[in-house]
């Protein structure tokens, strides 16, 4: 039997202590085999981004691809990043990780798995897992 080595990002929400919705949230699944780049900056980025700034995001990454322009930068709470037409850069502010990125096709997978996702009922129940890639890193 095959072992699966598909890198997979999940969305969920959690409870808090009072038992009310927390939150949308994402990790990298067994993200202990991957680069902790995408569980310091990819999943934490995500998180900040709300449905239209997933949507602005989009728009940037298609000018992008059309040759309308060379590069899209922004800020998080506590990153930079900039989205190339063949990667996003990730830049830590507070000096705790190294610089990192990924390539823009695993980026634009997990936006748009986050989009979905937030489409999705605000419920404890509400789940979804997007491949992002088929390379173990």
């Amino acid at each position: 039997m095959r072992e699966e080595t598909n890198m997979k990002i999940k969305f969920y929400y959690l409870l808090n202590k009072r038992g009310g919705l927390w939150g949308g949230y994402c990790s990298i699944i067994n993200g202990e085999k991957y680069n902790i780049g995408y569980s310091v900056y990819l999943t934490r980025l995500l998180i900040e981004i709300h449905f239209e700034g997933g949507e602005e995001l989009m728009r940037e990454i298609e000018k992008i691809e059309r040759g309308e322009k060379e590069c899209y930068d922004n800020v998080a709470e506590t990153l930079e990043y900039f989205i190339y037409k063949d990667r996003v850069d990730f830049k830590c502010w507070w000096g705790d990780y190294e610089d990192w990125n990924c390539p823009i096709e695993e980026f634009k997978k997990a936006l748009l798995g986050w989009m979905k996702f937030l489409k999705m009922p605000r419920d404890i129940n509400s789940y979804l897992e997007v491949k992002i890639n088929d390379i173990e890193k």
